[in-house]
């Protein structure tokens, strides 16, 4: 087990992930670094024992198992290598990591195709195919291995954003186990028509949205730039936008600047959906956190997306992975889309 701790740090500060300064950032404004916890919750899913090796200090050492690296005092991606590189010599048959695609790359760069590799998805962005759909995901599908005493496999994409704004590229690709339900796919563009055949559903939302009295959470993705638009604004591709009776109050908005937006206010999300994962919370919108969710109710959740989009949902389902699995099994169960034409498609959501 590789915990990187500063995956995601600043997902509810609105920061597009934790490389550069970023990371630094979310410190100095107090950030809590989540990557450990959810380590913690996939390591107790698992219910069946285990030998566990890890990194030393904040990169695994307080999850128990044997220490094999140590890293310098702050960690960087060099020491993600090392300790990679050195659990590998130990005869893992395993290699977990908590991070997001930036981990993924360092793990890549240390260990290639030579061993068997699972995402604990810690980080902002994830587009990569090396996760599981959750902590609780990745427990279960060791759990198996583990009865099953083999590790069947296949090759899965490593994908990352070079630049924040930049579309996502291929690295390479990790060896994963082969588990359709519990792993993610890559992140997929969205078909090329499907931008036209929303719009009527997108303009049924922005109807809504602009209505006197009624706040806004407009989540990121392409889609939502098209409600955006629809709206009045340009909106950020990746951001989370907040309007007031349709008008832009808060472009790019972090996880405090919302919730004070909506505090006592009559309040709708609204949602796009990750092309080929089916993600709607867990995945680059960390800012709408629980407690955003809470207070708006499961009630004023608006989906929109294509039917194309729908039809190739793995499991055909959407995924909620909040980061509270109370939160998630309150969302799970049916919800409605708006599609092609404007219609409803009722849509099953699943805690991933």
């Amino acid at each position: 087990m590789i915990v990187n701790p500063i995956a995601g740090i600043g997902g509810r500060l609105a920061l597009k992930g934790s490389d550069g300064d970023l990371a630094a950032r979310a410190l100095a404004a107090d950030a809590v670094p989540l990557a450990a916890t959810r380590a913690a919750q996939a390591l107790a899913a698992i219910g069946a024992p285990v030998e566990l090796l890890t990194a030393g200090g904040a990169m695994g050492e307080a999850l128990g198992g044997t220490v094999v690296y140590r890293p310098c005092e702050t960690s960087s991606a060099d020491d993600t290598q090392a300790a990679a590189r050195a659990m590998l010599e130990a005869g893992i048959d395993l290699l977990l990591f908590a991070g997001g695609d930036g981990t993924a790359r360092d793990v890549m760069a240390a260990v290639g195709e030579s061993v068997p590799v699972l995402g604990i998805p810690a980080g902002v962005k994830m587009h990569s195919a090396v996760f599981a759909t959750s902590p609780r995901a990745a427990g279960a599908l060791i759990a198996d291995l583990t009865r099953r005493g083999r590790i069947d496999t296949v090759a899965a994409d490593v994908l990352d954003r070079p630049a924040p704004d930049a579309p996502p590229i291929l690295y390479g690709v990790l060896r994963t186990p082969a588990d359709a339900l519990r792993l993610q796919p890559a992140k997929a563009s969205p078909p090329a028509d499907d931008a036209a055949a929303i719009e009527a559903a997108c303009r049924q939302v922005a109807r809504e949205l602009a209505e006197p009295g009624v706040v806004g959470v407009i989540g990121p993705g392409s889609t939502m730039r098209r409600l955006k638009a629809l709206l009045g604004f340009d909106g950020s591709l990746l951001g989370v936008d907040i309007v007031d009776g349709g008008s832009l109050v808060a472009a790019d908005a972090d996880e405090r600047t919302i919730l004070s937006a909506i505090a006592g206010r009559d309040a709708r999300l609204a949602l796009g959906v990750v092309g080929g994962q089916g993600f709607l919370l867990g995945r680059g919108n960390q800012q709408i956190s629980p407690a955003v969710v809470r207070n708006i109710g499961r009630a004023n959740i608006r989906v929109v997306a294509g039917m194309e989009k729908l039809v190739a949902l793995p499991g055909n389902r959407l995924l909620v992975d909040s980061g509270e699995p109370e939160l998630d099994a309150l969302l799970a169960g049916y919800l409605p889309v708006r599609t092609n034409g404007g219609r409803l498609a009722m849509t099953k959501v699943a805690a991933a």
